[in-house]
């Protein structure tokens, strides 16, 4: 996968929509980021961002609404949270183990969500698998596509963070769109085999 040209698009996806963008980011953080209650709302926040994350790849307008639709379809919502925790704990127990084995489950099962959120009808285990299957041949990529952004954390920590109001919507719609440039390339070589 060309990860530069992933995050030119991103980049270009941002033009006069990193603002709001960024707002939604905010609001994910901060209600995240609230005791008890956002270890309950973070996943299924994560969901509705990544939801809005491709409305901007697709060059549409950015709303904030998105982020709480998983929460008006419970079942759906509950799915998404489940996923979340489960692959959290994975990945807690990984990095409590030795810290290799916490980032390979999280390079492996970090899809999951996304699979869920456009997946309403999958199973809870099959969204999990399938973000094994999905990253299978390109968790180094993408390790190193997640390193590819360690310059914009460190000056966001040399400004005390000022400078991540700028970078985050960026690093973070790139997420989004690796993932849709990897769905894609997978659905690509599974309908070769199949033929």
């Amino acid at each position: 996968m060309n990860r530069s040209a992933i995050k030119m698009e991103a980049k270009e996806a941002l033009v006069g929509k990193r603002l709001m963008f960024l707002v939604a980011i905010i609001v994910v953080g901060v209600l995240s980021g609230i005791p008890v209650v956002g270890f309950i709302v973070g996943p299924i926040l994560t969901a509705g961002l990544f939801v809005i994350g491709k409305d901007v790849l697709n060059k549409e307008d950015v709303q904030l609404e998105p982020l709480f639709n998983y929460f008006k379809d419970i079942e759906h919502g509950l799915k998404i949270f489940v996923v979340g925790l489960i692959v959290s704990i994975a990945v807690m127990v990984g990095m409590f183990l030795l810290i290799i084995p916490g980032i390979y489950v999280a390079l492996k099962y970090g899809q999951a969500i996304f699979i869920m959120s456009e997946n309403k009808d999958m199973d809870i285990f099959d969204a999990i698998k399938e973000s094994g299957k999905l990253t299978e041949g390109y968790k180094m990529d993408l390790f190193i596509f997640g390193l590819s952004f360690i310059g914009h954390i460190l000056l966001g920590m040399i400004t005390f963070g000022i400078y991540l109001l700028y970078a985050m919507p960026y690093i973070m719609l790139s997420m989004h769109n690796y993932y849709v440039h990897l769905k894609a390339l997978k659905a690509d070589s599974t309908t070769i085999i199949d033929v």
